[in-house]
């Protein structure tokens, strides 16, 4: 490498720099004011600290960086490249001898750097955020179901119940004298009576347990054409995490790892159980498709930075949010074959990038017949 080269190289790099992370930083700010409403719901509902709700916005920024970095990237390389096709850098240093090829090559390099560092995230960090977080959740259903319930008060917001207990033991968690109206269920609400009961919790089932026992059941249709009584020696309820806890403690095959998503769609085949060995199959698929679709995305932004045109600038943003709105469609719909079993997951979750390197080829070679 001549040292005009590496000059233009070490130019192009350096300003690849300021834009990516400028556009990593807004992209994660729009993704994390996207839960802000859950993350707030949690503060003022269910009373959670500042510093766990910290906790849990660096956790899920694990999986918002697998997103916001390919996108980063294409953004950055659409703003250098618009930038010096405006002010004619780009014909200067074509005028010079540069090939298209030449000065792609600082944008290959950066980006062979972001798509490791994206293979790493999908492959461990992502998995390790998502259980985490999850961890952290469970933990805040633990804490309210241990702090939630007052001696002798009705409580009428435990867990979706209304409940009483004339005792509670906080060591224990141990429950004595306990009256719970449950209405769940509105077409069939019911009140349950026990002697006694404790609170069950456990990590590796990710559930709160009710365990009553000596009492009766008495339940009945809301128009009371019917009423039952049932007694029971031990009955067991679910504490069921409330909405918004519930969709992030249920377990989703992107939580699992590499050697467990393959050990469990194994699983899934074996059993029969083919929607569900697609689904983690395509998400096998997606953890390596979307860390190298940033490869794709450099290729495209230098295709189409290279403009005469002002707009490819002034409308990066636009731009990009254009073909990444197209490619996340395209990803949705070709996960959603894989699912269904048109087509194997395998091909369906790289069907995307294939196509988007098409595209990226198509607009090298015009940008370099230019």
């Amino acid at each position: 490498m001549g040292m005009q080269q590496k000059i233009i190289f070490r130019y192009i790099l350096k300003e690849l720099f300021t834009p990516f992370f400028l556009g990593l930083s807004v992209f994660v700010f729009i993704l994390v004011m996207s839960q802000m409403l859950r993350l707030n719901e949690l503060v003022i509902v269910h009373g959670v600290g500042l510093w766990t709700v910290l906790k849990l916005l660096f956790y899920l920024l694990t999986s918002f960086l697998g997103i916001s970095i390919p996108i980063a990237l294409l953004f950055s390389v659409l703003m250098v490249f618009g930038r010096l096709s405006t002010d004619s850098e780009i014909t200067a240093m074509r005028a010079s001898g540069f090939s298209l090829f030449q000065l792609l090559s600082p944008v290959i390099v950066f980006s062979v750097i972001v798509c490791a560092f994206c293979l790493y995230l999908t492959l461990y960090l992502e998995n390790w955020g998502s259980r985490s977080y999850r961890q952290v959740i469970f933990e805040v259903g633990k804490n309210k179901a241990s702090v939630g319930l007052k001696e002798g008060i009705f409580t009428d917001d435990f867990f979706g119940l209304v409940m009483y207990a004339q005792r509670v033991n906080e060591k224990d968690s141990s429950l004595q004298n306990v009256f719970i109206y449950d209405q769940r269920e509105q077409n069939r609400p019911m009140s349950v009576v026990s002697s006694a009961g404790q609170l069950i919790s456990s990590s590796e089932l990710n559930a709160i347990f009710l365990v009553l026992q000596d009492g009766s059941i008495h339940s009945f249709e809301k128009d009371y054409e019917s009423i039952q009584k049932i007694n029971f020696d031990r009955y067991t309820i679910n504490l069921t995490l409330d909405k918004l806890f519930e969709e992030d403690t249920k377990e989703r095959a992107k939580w699992l790892s590499i050697p467990e998503l393959r050990r469990r769609t194994k699983e899934e085949y074996e059993k029969g159980n083919l929607k569900k060995a697609r689904d983690f199959e395509s998400e096998f698929h997606r953890k390596f498709a979307v860390a190298f679709v940033s490869l794709i995305f450099a290729i495209i932004g230098v295709g189409l930075g290279i403009k005469s045109s002002r707009a490819i600038k002034s409308l990066s943003f636009v731009y990009t949010l254009l073909l990444v709105g197209a490619y996340w469609g395209l990803y949705i719909n070709a996960r959603n074959i894989a699912i269904s079993g048109i087509i194997p997951p395998w091909l369906a979750m790289w069907l995307p990038n294939l196509l988007f390197l098409v595209l990226a080829l198509y607009l090298v070679r015009r940008a370099n017949r230019q």
